[in-house]
């Protein structure tokens, strides 16, 4: 790729750094930008679960259930064991017979995979495929392995900014549930933090649901738990 494709590829991948929409920008600029790419999805697994994070179409789907249904299949080898895996010609592919034979019937011919470099225990792969045979050569191989780099970045960036927004959406519902127990109950700040808290242990609970509980029932109610917990009693038993 020359420099202003890079340029370009970098510009339409960051364009909004929300995950989902990032996953989307991703497969649809792969039709885009790699060579014999007529399809892609992208596959995602974290701690174990794999899912399929976005796609171009229903076929890419089709596809994509299949590796899901019969476990076997190339983006699932990428993610556990290569980073690169090219199949020519489905047709004739030894390494996963039923998801072959499966996709040359769907007219799926050849299919490249390149996993993300992202970081554990979050991995992602790439799923290009083509309704010609031995579609991904060399360039669109090399191509592909430029662009799943660039593609790693704004999936991590986007993901951090997930995260942080996240975060600070839980300290404003955690924030505002100690307002509420201090204005009900006349509690200190550390005070109705540590009424939150021993509630999250008690019940095995994230500290951010106890607080959405408790903003969720305002002004009408506050669980009893709570408001035992508020006063410094415990909770009567039900």
């Amino acid at each position: 790729m020359q420099d202003s494709e890079l340029a370009d590829v970098v510009e339409r991948l960051s364009t909004e750094p929300e995950e989902d929409y990032t996953l989307q920008r991703v497969v649809d600029q792969a039709v885009v930008n790699i060579p014999g790419c007529d399809m892609c999805s992208i596959f995602v697994q974290q701690r174990g679960t794999v899912d399929v994070g976005a796609q171009t179409d229903l076929l890419a789907a089709r596809i994509d259930g299949l590796q899901l249904e019969f476990d076997e299949g190339p983006c699932l080898s990428e993610l556990r064991h290569h980073e690169i895996v090219s199949v020519p010609r489905t047709e004739t592919e030894a390494r996963w017979p039923r998801w072959s034979r499966a996709v040359w019937s769907e007219g799926v011919r050849s299919t490249l995979s390149v996993r993300l470099a992202t970081s554990e225990p979050y991995r992602a792969c790439l799923n290009m495929y083509s309704r010609e045979v031995e579609a991904f050569d060399e360039d669109a191989i090399d191509r592909a392995i430029i662009y799943s780099r660039l593609a790693a970045v704004a999936l991590l960036k986007a993901r951090e900014i997930s995260g942080l927004r996240s975060a600070l959406h839980n300290r404003l519902v955690i924030g505002v549930a100690q307002g509420i127990l201090m204005e009900r109950y006349g509690l200190s700040l550390n005070r109705s933090f540590e009424v939150l808290r021993r509630r999250s242990n008690e019940t095995n609970t994230k500290l951010r649901d106890v607080a959405q509980e408790i903003v969720d029932g305002f002004p009408s109610s506050t669980p009893d738990a709570v408001r035992s917990s508020a006063r410094g009693k415990k909770p009567t038993p039900s």
